[in-house]
C-alpha cells in the first residue's frame, strides 16, 4: 500500500509516518500544491496511492480545497485504483462543524482530530478497510 501524508507542521508529519508506516510506504509532504504533484506523478508512474492524510489548516492552499482538486482530476482522468477514489483521511485541530463538513462535502472519508493516538489511526484505517503489513 502506498500512503501520502500531507501536513504543513514537521512534528505532526513525523509522528503521522511512524503511526502509519506499518501499513505501508509512506511519502510526506508539506504543503497542498506538493500534495496534487505528487499524486498526480504517483499516477503517472503507475503507482497510485490507496491513501492519504489531510491536514485541514495549510498555507496556500487548504486541505479541503486539495481534496476537491484531487477528486476533479479523479473524475477528469477517470482515474481510479480497483474502481475506487484514493482514501482520505482528514487529520487536524480543527473540530469545528464547519471545518468537518466541508471535508466531508469535499471528498473524505473520515476525520480525525489532532492529536490522534495510535488506536485512533488503527481504528480509522481498519474502517476504511486497510491492516498493517505483516513483515
Amino acid at each position: 500500500m502506498r500512503i501520502l501524508i500531507v501536513d504543513d507542521d514537521y512534528v505532526s508529519r513525523t509522528k503521522l509516518k511512524a503511526l502509519i508506516s506499518s501499513y505501508g510506504d509512506c511519502d510526506a509532504v508539506y504543503d497542498g500544491a506538493l500534495a496534487v504533484s505528487f499524486f498526480e506523478r504517483a499516477w503517472e508512474d503507475r503507482a497510485p496511492y490507496d491513501l492519504i492524510t489531510m491536514d485541514v489548516d495549510m498555507p496556500g492552499i487548504l486541505g479541503q480545497d486539495v481534496v476537491r482538486k484531487i477528486r476533479a482530476w479523479e473524475t477528469d482522468k477517470k482515474c481510479y485504483q480497483n474502481g475506487k477514489e484514493v482514501r482520505i483521511l482528514m487529520i487536524s485541530s480543527m473540530k469545528d462543524g464547519k471545518s468537518v463538513f466541508t471535508s466531508f462535502s469535499h471528498g473524505c472519508e473520515a476525520y480525525l482530530v489532532k492529536p490522534v493516538t495510535p488506536a485512533d489511526i488503527q481504528k480509522s484505517l481498519g474502517e476504511l478497510g486497510f491492516a498493517p503489513v505483516k513483515k
